[in-house]
């Protein structure tokens, strides 16, 4: 029998450390099996959203337009799901797919075989491309550990205003309750709700970079230098 000791609960899970005497002495149960989350795509225990796939990724596939932009990122793109739905639209000719959990991106991949998509193993907050796409997809998260974080959702949203160009779009669910408005103003012209329920929004803005931010820096740098925002003599 093997000695358990120094077992340490939190977090949902369980640490604990083992004195092994050699030999195959992991039980085959405790080895790390496909979890079979939807028709023909496979996760793997820790990822998010394993069981299946999350109803907030459902509800803004329902409400994306039939067409869609030529070249796309999926910020947060998890074990794939969402991606793959993104694929089945016409008009997509590139679709990144971006995601920091290694463990997730590897489902992705095998679940989303079409040679369309691009796999990125990077943080969506500081993801960048040599050139700008015009759409932008994603589910951020809102959870640093177990607390609640929408600075999270608000650094997404930056990184998205970053990846498009001024007459693309980003397309984006949230829970209800968080206050993406604001930081969706500041860094896009035109922000507006496609609909949702009481538990999630689905939100789209355009106009990357010409939100209340960047018309108040104008401002700013106008009055700085004695012009106007124009570039016009005062």
């Amino acid at each position: 029998m093997t000695q358990v000791d120094e077992v340490d609960s939190r977090a949902h899970g369980k640490i604990f450390r083992v004195a092994v005497a050699g030999g195959a002495w992991v039980p085959q149960s405790w080895r790390m099996q496909d979890i079979q989350a939807a028709p023909g795509m496979v996760t793997r225990p820790g990822v998010f959203s394993a069981d299946g796939p999350d109803p907030a990724s459902q509800a803004l596939a329902a409400l994306l337009p039939e067409k869609l932009p030529t070249r796309i990122v999926e910020l947060g793109c998890g074990w794939g799901w969402l991606g793959a739905r993104i694929l089945e639209h016409p008009g997509v000719e590139t679709l990144h797919m971006v995601e920091a959990d290694a463990d997730a991106l590897d489902c992705a991949r095998r679940n989303v075989t079409d040679p369309r998509a691009l796999f990125h193993w990077a943080d969506a907050l500081d993801f960048s491309l040599p050139e700008p796409v015009n759409g932008v997809i994603m589910n951020p998260p809102f959870h640093e550990g177990r607390a609640a974080d929408p600075r999270l959702g608000a650094g997404f949203i930056a990184a998205a205003a970053r990846l498009l160009t001024g007459a693309g779009r980003l397309w984006m669910v949230a829970n209800r309750h968080l206050p993406y408005e604001e930081p969706l103003r500041a860094s896009f012209a035109e922000v507006a709700e496609l609909g949702g329920d009481t538990r999630f929004k689905i939100l789209t803005a355009s106009g990357a970079g010409r939100g209340d931010a960047g018309r108040g820096g104008a401002r700013s740098a106008g009055r700085s230098t004695g012009r106007s925002s124009t570039g016009r003599k005062g």
